[in-house]
């Protein structure tokens, strides 16, 4: 049960989006949860979330068009105007779609884990 965090070693403000189960919240639309967006400045950390599986999803994205992610990954909808808190399968024509990257968090209850955007 740990959590995930980002850091930015990126040169340039970088915005995070993350994906976890979430059968509670979202168990009628894919049982997976999304939320954006982290801000994070060149040299910031932020832990987003805390998961109670060993693995969970993120997209990031940096102003100058950069991004992390996969593209082969799980195919999600993200806000890209605002803050959002939704389930994998819900958007809108507005929104955009990206490709989220696999990260394994581990299952130590007190253990962080931290994903470095490098470029």
């Amino acid at each position: 049960m740990p959590w995930l965090a980002f850091h930015n070693d990126y040169g340039l403000l970088v915005s995070v989006a993350v994906m976890q189960v979430d059968s509670g919240a979202c168990g009628s639309f894919g049982g997976w949860a999304t939320h954006g967006w982290w801000n994070l400045k060149p040299g910031e950390t932020k832990t987003a979330i805390w998961t109670k599986y060993d693995a969970a999803y993120y997209y990031a994205k940096a102003s100058n068009g950069a991004w992390w992610g996969d593209s082969n990954g799980p195919r999600v909808y993200v806000n890209p105007f605002a803050e959002f808190h939704s389930c994998v399968l819900i958007g809108t024509s507005t929104w955009d779609v990206v490709n989220m990257k696999r990260v394994g968090v581990g299952s130590n209850l007190h253990n962080t884990h931290t994903v470095n955007l490098t470029p």
